[in-house]
């Protein structure tokens, strides 16, 4: 069966009736060296197993292979999760923020950059279209060990690409929402204390420049459509804009500052109907870094 050499055996899925074990070893086999190719058929129809001596003829086969087209079927590869027992409860264990990711890495590719620093899960942050969007996570069982692959991985190259490395503000890899600030390189929550809810639009408008019209909204569940965001906003001011790029946040562009800074004010940390989480409202990062203009608004 297709047990052990975790992470060398890749699953084919939408194998054509016509490919058998031979064509598709041969088809693999391109890739590197098998150590075993069989064909089952299970209930949820024909899956091939492709184990490859090593992880890069694994990898490099899955990337030249899957949704290539073969005797007129599209084939999905993906690796083969060998799930070996119970899972581990990495729900305590500390998160890091990997940025800067290119698309072609995936889970495992980012779990093996950090494997030595005793690393228990990896998570890459998708689009709707299942695009990579240039950023991930890793959970480190011991926090000396995260420490020690925040300072030794920052910068490091991977596929190329310099990462961005720090620690995740939010404690557990389910939560991906307050990125904007991780991104923007603002300093996490340990250094700022409690976050503490402003609900006076005035206080609100004077933390960012009046040329930022943006509301970043995030703890979405991801199937929010923008109908429901409109529809809680709407309140606030004339939307120019408004767009869920991905699972968990979304952003709504008001025309005035002051429209913005109302909705922040009143939306952050409220569960508006349509939603079912509380909202995290905030400022969203402006591209150019304009000045802060600090001049208060008349009541």
């Amino acid at each position: 069966g297709p047990s052990g050499g975790a992470n060398r055996t890749v699953q084919v899925q939408g194998i054509s009736p016509m490919v058998d074990e031979a064509l598709l070893a041969e088809i693999f086999g391109a890739f590197g060296t098998l150590t075993s190719c069989e064909i089952k058929h299970e209930q949820t129809g024909v899956t091939g197993y492709c184990c490859f001596a090593d992880y890069q003829s694994a990898s490099a086969a899955l990337a030249a292979l899957n949704g290539r087209e073969v005797l007129g079927s599209e084939l999905k590869v993906t690796f083969l999760v060998v799930s070996s027992g119970p899972k581990e409860d990495t729900s305590t264990h500390p998160t890091v923020f990997v940025g800067n990711i290119g698309d072609q890495i995936d889970e495992y590719s980012l779990y093996e950059a950090f494997s030595q620093y005793n690393c228990s899960d990896s998570r890459i942050i998708r689009g709707d279209d299942g695009r990579c969007l240039g950023y991930g996570f890793v959970t480190i069982r011991t926090q000396e060990d995260a420490k020690a692959a925040v300072t030794a991985m920052e910068g490091q190259r991977l596929m190329g690409r310099p990462l961005r490395v720090s620690f995740a503000k939010t404690p557990r890899l389910s939560e991906a929402d307050g990125l904007q600030s991780q991104a923007t390189g603002m300093p996490s929550s340990k250094s700022r204390g409690p976050d503490v809810i402003n609900t006076n639009a005035d206080e609100v408008a004077r933390q960012a420049s009046e040329t930022n019209v943006t509301v970043h909204v995030g703890n979405l569940l991801g199937t929010e459509s923008e109908d429901t965001l409109r529809q809680a906003f709407a309140e606030f001011g004339e939307i120019d804009n408004l767009r869920v790029p991905g699972k968990n946040f979304g952003f709504v562009q008001y025309k005035h500052h002051m429209s913005a800074a109302k909705a922040i004010a009143a939306r952050n940390g409220q569960t508006p109907l349509g939603f079912s989480r509380a909202l995290r409202c905030m400022w969203a990062a402006e591209k150019s870094g304009g000045g802060g203009g600090g001049r208060s608004m008349p009541p």
